[in-house]
């Protein structure tokens, strides 16, 4: 059946904005007063300056069309006019109408076999070049509040640029090498969750609740939720465009300022789990929760991961989550493999989980002795497609195959 433009974008508006908030709120207490960690409030011309040389000069625009270029050609007058703007936003606890203006392009999915299913498309968000400058002012006065006062427990991982994948892969591992190195000759298995449509589903009275119980500074937490609302979005898609349409939220998963505000979200879970005191390890990589043990027995396996999984759905139930069942990984560090039974599953709820040789981590492969033999197989799968790309390139750019390039 032939659809038409319009009933395809509301269909993937749907899949990519859609939030539905039912949640019991009743529990958290509005009269409650905190008392706030002391910041800056005023932005300096120097770091305007600073933080749109972080720019990247050339990205897309949005619906403005203001290159990023045109920010960094450094004119005196434009810093100033930039810095009051800026101290504005701050001082009122507001985030401009104009900067929540974006476009959506809408993508296919590589080497999908049904492209009438919603779910084989992704977008990319642009964003107003002035939002981002504002937004990464904020992400920097948040990240040094966060680390600081230390606000975030040790098991999220912070959103540091170049070194968050560095961090997290050494943390586990570390871990890992610990309980192996002990004289009881434990098992490490790990559980690893993943939350469905994490940042367009962040009910936002649970998070600014949050961001006050840590003691955010106010400007901060008013900004934020000023900075959360009355998004509005074109999408374009198969060389259409659709009319402005209002959004939930900043929808782009990669935007630092959202990642950070989710560890603060999801803080709760950690802080739930490790109060139960058993013999785990909850490590926090944004949306992905991945639950490490430890033990001889697999009885006593299955039942501690039961346990804190019962602790996450309840969370859930009060943040409005969901944990993708089908997404469930359930597998084991060992140094000789022969010591334990390879077809073992864990029974979680209805859904019945296998245990695996190997498992994804931060775009990682890691297998069960923690060498890189399964990271080296995923490459040289990859490796075809990523050539022939590059070959379509050369072709199209330059009129000539990869093997002629230089």
């Amino acid at each position: 059946m032939t659809m038409t433009f319009k009933k395809k974008i509301e269909i993937l508006q749907e899949k990519f904005f859609s939030s539905f908030f039912q949640t019991d709120i009743n529990n958290i207490a509005n009269s409650f007063i905190f008392l706030t960690m002391s910041s800056d409030l005023c932005i300096s011309e120097d770091e305007v300056r600073q933080t749109i040389k972080r720019v990247k000069a050339d990205k897309a625009s949005d619906v403005s069309s203001i290159l990023n270029r045109v920010l960094q050609t450094d004119f005196t007058e434009l810093i100033l006019i930039l810095t009051s703007l800026f101290n504005a936003c701050v001082i009122h606890r507001y985030h401009l109408k104009q900067f929540k203006k974006t476009q959506t392009i809408v993508l296919c999915k590589s080497k999908k076999s049904d492209y009438t299913d919603s779910k084989t498309y992704q977008f990319i968000a642009l964003f107003d070049i002035m939002s981002k400058v504002l937004k990464l002012i904020m992400i920097k006065r948040l990240s040094d509040i966060t680390e600081t006062h230390h606000m975030l427990s040790d098991a999220q991982m912070r959103v540091r640029c170049k070194q968050f994948m560095i961090l997290t892969l050494n943390l586990l591992v570390d871990q890992i090498h610990t309980v192996w190195d002990c004289k009881i000759k434990y098992v490490v298995f790990m559980l690893s969750l993943n939350i469905i449509e994490a940042f367009n589903w962040v009910l936002h009275v649970r998070l600014l609740h949050t961001l006050k119980i840590k003691r955010t500074s106010d400007y901060i937490v008013e900004w934020a939720c000023s900075f959360l609302k009355n998004w509005e979005t074109l999408l374009r898609f198969n060389k259409q465009m659709s009319d402005m349409r209002e959004i939930n939220a900043d929808i782009s998963q990669k935007s630092f300022i959202l990642l950070i505000l989710f560890l603060f979200f999801n803080a709760s879970l950690i802080e739930k789990c490790k109060a139960l005191r058993i013999k785990i390890k909850v490590l926090d990589f944004i949306n992905d929760i991945n639950i490490l043990t430890y033990d001889r027995f697999i009885e006593e396996i299955c039942k501690t991961l039961s346990k804190v999984h019962d602790v996450c759905v309840k969370w859930t139930c009060t943040h409005d989550a969901t944990f993708a069942s089908e997404k469930y990984k359930f597998t084991h560090f060992i140094r000789k493999s022969k010591r334990f039974d390879m077809m073992t599953s864990i029974q979680i709820e209805n859904s019945v989980i296998k245990l695996k040789s190997e498992v994804q981590v931060l775009k990682v492969q890691l297998n069960m002795k923690l060498q890189w033999d399964a990271h080296l197989r995923q490459i040289k799968v990859n490796h075809v497609t990523w050539m022939l790309a590059l070959s379509w390139l050369e072709v199209f750019t330059w009129e000539t195959i990869f093997t002629k390039a230089r």
